[in-house]
């Protein structure tokens, strides 16, 4: 029985203690269904006691519903690298509402007043057991590596993001040519984008001239868009696909020249940029 409890409490392990996560499949809103018994207590047919029941299933339904919000938080900040501790503490709020719920039923039919009070106690210990606290420190946040793999990857997606946006701001032209033109462009920034070991500050320290050349290409995408009734002329789709290619071109020199996209193991991206050239010298 002692092992069992030194267990419970243990400091690595404990539910107890917000160190790992809850079950996923409690099912938390089945417990309403243990106090049904305990609240037609206070159905003695006068109003005052049906009021009662009512206050009583409300206060008990805002505990769940604590107990739920703070058990799926907990199992998000299981599941990521890096989060920081929940800024409320649902669980604990959750589990002394039920343990109060619990107290005052007690107090209706036992009149010595410590016995209810063992009883609440025991019930919010039984709560902390079964659903326990709230993470109680922030998780990865003093891991350096950590932290550069996180930020590396929002900007890469962020990168990826706006590239997909300047395609679909070329789908209203109609012009299938130019759009798959301009996908190879992309596709050649993303592939040297993609080689980039994350777990390095690489990406952050290009990151300003790749935001630079995306918000060129946004411009010459914009402009182009902004083309009388929607119809591109042969000379500004010349002129489109002349400085897109003009910019890509630089941007891969100047990232080859850093190191970027070579190595034993870009087979496949080196095979990708060459398909992407020779379809570019083809279309030109």
């Amino acid at each position: 029985m002692e092992l069992r409890s030194m267990r419970l409490f243990d400091n690595q392990r404990s539910a107890a203690l917000g160190k790992v996560a809850p079950a996923e499949d409690v099912p938390v809103g089945f417990m309403v269904l243990a106090t049904c018994p305990l609240i037609l207590w206070l159905l003695d047919g006068t109003v005052a006691g049906f009021a009662s029941a009512i206050l009583i299933i409300s206060l008990f339904g805002v505990g769940l519903m604590c107990l739920s919000v703070g058990q799926k938080a907990h199992i998000a900040y299981d599941m990521a690298e890096v989060a920081a501790r929940p800024q409320i503490p649902f669980k604990l709020i959750g589990s002394t509402i039920v343990a109060l719920v619990v107290g005052l039923l007690a107090t209706t039919k036992i009149m010595v007043p410590a016995v209810p009070l063992v009883i609440a106690l025991s019930t919010f210990i039984l709560c902390l057991i079964s659903f326990g606290l709230d993470p109680m420190r922030d998780k990865g946040m003093d891991n350096p590596a950590t932290k550069l793999r996180i930020i590396n990857t929002g900007i890469y997606q962020e990168f990826e993001d706006r590239c997909d946006a300047l395609l679909q701001a070329l789908v209203p032209l109609q012009d299938d040519d130019l759009y798959e033109r301009t996908r190879v462009f992309v596709n050649t920034i993303m592939g040297l984008l993609g080689t980039i070991d994350v777990s390095t500050p690489t990406l952050q320290r290009i990151a300003p001239s790749v935001t630079k050349l995306l918000d060129k290409l946004q411009n010459e995408v914009v402009a182009l868009s902004d083309a009388p009734d929607g119809k591109v002329t042969p000379f500004q789709r010349r002129k489109f696909l002349i400085k897109i290619q003009a910019l890509v071109d630089t941007f891969e020199t100047r990232a080859r020249q850093r190191g970027i996209g070579q190595g034993r193991d870009n087979f496949e991206l080196q095979t990708d940029l060459l398909f992407n050239r020779m379809n570019r010298y083809r279309a030109a």
